[in-house]
């Protein structure tokens, strides 16, 4: 059965990922519609010719593919990346970064999802698909 919304609870729990919270991404939206994550480029996230490094950037997409597919997934069922491509479009400055996935297929085994990530005056400044395992989620965690 698929998760028609995301509680509040859910949404906490996302954001307390170790990773998010260390590159500082904030989930904001994840639900069988797709997902939505925010991050406030800064200095640290630079590479030398000061604009966001792209390493930065497709854990951003990745992320952002990975909770639109838990969005909808029955619970006790995660998924994992099996490949991703990424094109880097724009150069993406200091300030406000929005991504936003959705799922594009999903089969038994695999799911195929679609990210982009947006400066904040909705310039796209890189965008991506990929491919997932579905995934059993232990339940002791």
């Amino acid at each position: 059965m698929s998760r028609p919304k995301v509680d509040d609870a859910l949404l906490a729990e996302w954001n307390e990922c170790g990773y998010y919270q260390l590159v500082g991404m904030e989930v904001t939206r994840a639900n069988s519609a797709g997902s939505e994550f925010e991050i406030e480029i800064q200095d640290q996230h630079l590479q030398t010719h000061g604009t966001a490094h792209g390493g930065v950037l497709a854990g951003l997409l990745d992320a952002a593919m990975g909770l639109a597919i838990l969005g909808r997934v029955p619970q006790g069922e995660g998924c994992a990346t099996v490949e991703m491509k990424i094109n880097f479009t724009a150069p993406a400055p200091k300030g406000l970064l929005t991504a936003r996935g959705w799922v594009i297929s999903e089969g038994r085994r695999l799911i195929v999802a679609a990210a982009e990530a947006v400066s904040g005056d909705e310039v796209i400044v890189a965008c991506c698909q990929g491919t997932f395992a579905r995934i059993p989620v232990p339940t002791d965690r």
